[in-house]
């Protein structure tokens, strides 16, 4: 079957994960982002103090000054100027706090990430094609239909909400300046409250259908899975041989080790093991080099031509060749055996162990 008629079944391996990353395709909720701002400013309005007392005394110095000020164009920037001055030293902690907590957000939903691949042109979006088709993506529909879902909560519940305070409102023209404002901020903070918690439910939910939507977009076919093993773990036939030419390697270091063996034990035909003892510098007799059949024959051949002998002990030499690696000592069970085909091999060279 053709790889783009696969079907997409398998989850993403790790490296996919990466690599998604490395482009910058993360699962991030621009709703959860969105909606610390929110809260931020309903609970300055709430435990503001400070700053909720200076932004009532504010706006009633700024209503009086309205009525009681005659404004002429000079006039009108000083005012502009000094109430911006004062707004933005009022307003100045809420949104330093609010920047650095959507950073926070931010962070925490992608992680430290670093990369200019979403900034790179790509000519891909400029085909009508694919512009229709993620038009009426799950993505489109989805996004379009949160849209008009979210407009429509918030919009039924506020009607319900401030519908009951459509008698008071006419009330507000026997009232003095501070009353208004502060009628008016407990409405915005009623307001500020319902948008924070309706938004807060719709955030959980777009937080969960993004992370759905990331793990659906990143799922790979069977194909695919099986091209990424191959290209992190390198084509089966590519490791076969190296692993073969590796063990020609060391088969040609232990063959170079043979004439340097003080002995080389047989089977006499099938296992060949060769032994090399330094007094002094090992704690046992050490296996230099062993094989069967071919290898066995070719080590008895590089030792009788080197001139080191050849003992035959069937039991031994397939016990040697089971238990004991290359370039391993030999274990203390075969201390005595081994021993005394030394002993034998010296004698017969006129060496003492």
């Amino acid at each position: 079957m053709p790889e783009q008629f696969e079907e997409r079944t398998e989850q993403a391996t790790p490296r996919r994960r990466e690599k998604a990353r490395e482009k910058g395709d993360v699962p991030k909720s621009r709703e959860l982002t969105s909606l610390f701002p929110v809260w931020t400013i309903f609970l300055f309005m709430l435990f503001g103090g400070t700053m909720f007392t200076s932004l009532l005394t504010y706006f009633s110095n700024s209503l009086r000054r309205g009525i009681t000020l005659r404004l002429t164009e000079s006039t009108l920037i000083d005012v502009f100027r000094a109430d911006t001055m004062q707004l933005g030293l009022i307003m100045l902690p809420l949104f330093v706090i609010i920047f650095v907590g959507v950073m926070v957000v931010h962070f925490l939903q992608t992680g430290f990430l670093i990369t200019s691949t979403p900034l790179t042109p790509d000519l891909t979006k400029l085909d009508p094609l694919q512009g229709i088709k993620r038009l009426f993506s799950i993505n489109t529909l989805y996004e379009t239909v949160k849209g008009l879902l979210k407009v429509a909560v918030l919009g039924a519940i506020l009607y319900f909400m401030l519908k009951k305070e459509v008698f008071t409102i006419p009330l507000l023209v026997d009232m003095d300046i501070r009353n208004i404002i502060e009628f008016s901020f407990g409405q915005i903070k009623k307001i500020v409250m319902i948008s924070a918690l309706v938004l807060t439910v719709f955030a959980a939910a777009d937080y969960a259908f993004q992370r759905w939507q990331y793990s659906r977009n990143l799922k790979m076919t069977k194909q695919e899975v099986k091209e990424e093993y191959k290209e992190v773990e390198g084509s089966p036939l590519i490791k076969a041989r190296l692993k073969s030419i590796q063990r020609e390697l060391a088969r040609r270091r232990m063959m170079q080790e043979v004439p340097r063996a003080d002995v080389v034990i047989t089977n006499p035909t099938h296992y060949a093991v060769a032994l090399k003892y330094e007094s002094g510098k090992m704690g046992a007799p050490k296996v230099v080099a062993k094989g069967a059949n071919l290898i066995a024959a070719k080590i008895r051949e590089i030792a009788g031509s080197s001139g080191v002998p050849v003992i035959e002990d069937k039991p031994l030499a397939r016990a040697l060749y089971s238990a004991i690696d290359v370039n391993q000592e030999i274990p203390e069970a075969f201390y005595k055996a081994v021993a005394a085909i030394l002993a034998e091999v010296y004698r017969l060279k006129g060496r003492r162990v």
